[in-house]
């Protein structure tokens, strides 16, 4: 097995699974059905529509660690107000106690009242935040309920983006990656910190290492110089704006000791020698690579660092 291999074995492993997805799904749409149901009956009004989000709507979503959760974001859109006229719009506070009281008793644990979405809960590792908007014009407000005011964002326009953006299935790979290791690590780095990161460094290589490691490079280089991340869409913030300089330190050392570890690897005498480097950094969904030509290589074990020697 090529270093290659084991990263696409190690992508089969992490993105979400086909049964886990079905699962998740049939909870959103049981979710929306709800709040359907409760527009319509209870409140006689339009009911509002719903856009998928986030990771899964990019394909970039992972199964999680055992201590972690898979969230879906499903966007929920007001059908029930002139977009012309704000004085007949509910507060953000108004419309998050309302899409709270819509989904009372849903499930066992309940929803949770956040600032950007109301989250639902589920007792299965993972649950659905539902962000809300209202469209004036071509473009979405979000209820952002602890400024209480509408403001300029859409999570579709972020979709739009990566897709216009990213050179082909091995962007959202590459992503997926990332997004494995900081769990792994058990980092804070924001999920679509790291998508626009990837997005706009990677270069398309034939090996998903090297791939890997030249989108780490130019990342690295990238934070080092600018020490901020634009987010590519409305409302075009830096999303490091609130980090300190120890902090944005912090997470660029992580990087390039994550890509040391990776050239470690490419370069290591050994393919099995290489994967226990990795694994220290990805963990152990990472598989263990077996030498096929077993003249003159040495048995390692994990933690054996430097990898020099």
């Amino acid at each position: 097995m090529t270093l290659h291999e084991a990263f696409i074995k190690f992508d089969d492993t992490i993105k979400i699974s086909q049964n886990k997805r079905d699962s998740i799904l049939r909870s959103r749409d049981a979710v929306r059905d709800k709040i359907r149901t409760y527009f319509k009956d209870e409140l006689h009004e339009n009911q509002p529509e719903f856009m998928r989000q986030g990771s899964f709507a990019i394909n970039t979503a992972l199964n999680p660690l055992p201590d972690k959760e898979v969230d879906i974001d499903d966007g929920l859109y007001l059908n029930n107000v002139d977009e012309n006229d704000e004085s007949t719009w509910p507060t953000p506070k108004e419309i998050h106690s309302t899409i709270i009281n819509a989904l009372e008793g849903h499930t066992q644990d309940g929803c949770e009242d956040k600032t950007s979405c109301v989250r639902v809960i589920y007792r299965k590792n993972y649950h659905v935040d539902i962000p809300i908007y209202i469209m004036k014009g071509e473009h979405a407000l979000l209820a952002n309920k602890k400024a209480n005011k509408w403001e300029a964002s859409d999570s579709k326009d972020f979709s739009d983006w990566y897709f216009s953006t990213r050179k082909n299935a091995q962007t959202s790979r590459i992503v997926r990656y990332l997004k494995a290791w900081r769990d792994f690590q058990d980092f804070k780095f924001a999920s679509i910190e790291l998508t626009i990161l990837v997005a706009n460094h990677h270069i398309q290589n034939d090996d998903d290492e090297i791939a890997l490691k030249n989108a780490l490079d130019a990342i690295i280089s990238n934070l080092s110089w600018l020490k901020r991340i634009d987010k590519p869409v409305s409302p075009f913030e830096d999303l490091w704006e609130e980090l300190s300089e120890q902090e944005k330190n912090s997470r660029i050392k992580k990087l390039k000791d994550l890509r040391d570890d990776i050239e470690n690897a490419i370069n290591a005498p050994s393919t099995h020698r290489a994967s226990l480097i990795l694994r220290e950094q990805f963990g152990e969904r990472f598989p263990i690579i077996e030498d096929t030509n077993t003249d003159n290589v040495k048995t390692y074990s994990a933690g054996a660092k430097p990898w020099g020697l």
